[in-house]
Order: structure tokens, then sequence, then C-alpha cells
């Protein structure tokens, strides 16, 4: 190969490779969500990260320990990659929402204000939809949900309650919350060993 065309390759890869620019992210769609009344689990994120948001997938980060902690678990039976998550709403009866629809480089980036002012669309999408466990992923999001700054993770003692329906006697009266620790790849605080820990025992809760 001539030096030449080394030089155009290496440069296509580099395109290939540019980071989205901050007007690029600032442009990005939330992340579709599915959504249905009596749903298994709600799994709660934070926002979506760049590569996530890019792909308008959720959890869509490959060093996320997400989808392997489902199927790891056996809250799934067979593992399947972020392209297939709604085959986690269709088969499984579970969905997803972010707490923030923004994507940002990080969740460090979203303002405390910011993730204040998104708790009442929460608490919406949670009374409509009426699931029996809402799964917290990540500490952060229950703190600022709850209005708490001491949370413990896994079954939280206290219940959601949803307003009574005079139309249906079948929805649940309360949900349970139960909070596991970000699934996210930058999260050191938990080897994805002990992250694994939540997932079983929210396993055995539903």
């Amino acid at each position: 190969m001539s030096t030449s065309k080394r030089k155009q390759s290496t440069g296509n890869s580099k395109a290939k490779r540019a980071r989205p620019t901050e007007q690029d992210i600032a442009a990005f769609a939330p992340i579709p969500e599915l959504l249905r009344p009596n749903l298994d689990i709600m799994f709660v994120g934070i926002n979506p990260g760049v590569i996530s948001g890019h792909k308008q997938l959720h959890f869509g980060n490959p060093s996320n320990f997400f989808w392997k902690g489902l199927f790891e678990s056996g809250l799934i039976p067979e593992m399947i990659q972020p392209e297939s998550g709604d085959r986690l709403f269709n088969e499984w009866n579970m969905s997803i929402v972010n707490l923030v629809e923004r994507t940002t480089p990080s969740s460090s980036d979203l303002r405390i204000g910011e993730m204040r002012d998104a708790v009442p669309e929460l608490r919406r999408k949670i009374n409509v939809n009426r699931p029996k466990i809402i799964c917290f992923v990540g500490i952060g999001i229950y703190r600022v949900f709850a209005g708490q700054s001491k949370v413990e993770l896994g079954l939280q003692q206290d219940l959601y309650k949803y307003e009574r329906n005079q139309d249906s006697d079948e929805v649940p009266e309360f949900g349970y919350m139960f909070v596991m620790p970000s699934t996210s790849g930058r999260t050191t605080a938990y080897q994805n060993a002990d992250k694994l820990l939540y997932f079983r025992q929210l396993n055995q809760l539903k």
C-alpha cells in the first residue's frame, strides 16, 4: 500500500471515530420508552450517555453491566444486546425509563435542579403504569426521587402508594421500590459481581 493510501485510510479511521460534538449531543432525541399498565418491573436510569443517546438504545454502552445482569441473574432467560431491548417489554413485561431524557457525556453533567424538576414526570409514568416493582438503577436517582440523603441499597421499606383506581380492582394499590448500584462501567465502587447480587435479589422479589 502506498504512503498516500495509508494516510487516507488512517484519516478515514479517525473520521469514523470522531466523537460527537456538544451540538450533536444536544440534538440527540430522547430514547423511546415502551410502557403499559401492570409491568412487572420498571427500571429507572438516570439519563442517556453519549453512546446510548447516539444509538437511541437504553444502556447502550458495551461496558454497561445492565443486560448481562438481567441474564446472569435469571431475570431474562437469554442474553440479549441493547439493540434487542424491546424484547424486555414485549416478552418479559419489563420496561426502562430515564429520570432525565437529555443526553450528556456523564451523569455528573446533570444539574441537581434539572433532576429534581424531572421527578414529577417520572411519578406520572409510575402512577399511570403501576408497575409491581420500581427499580432505580443507581442510588443517586433514588436520593433525588425520594428527597433523602441517606439511602440503603436493595428493597426499600417504603412502598410506592398509587392513587386508588375506581375503574378496576385488578391494578395494584402499591409498588415495591428497589435500589441497585449504577450498572455503568464508570461505577468503580461496585464490581460486576457485587452488582449481580442486587440483580439476583430483584429476581427473588419479582
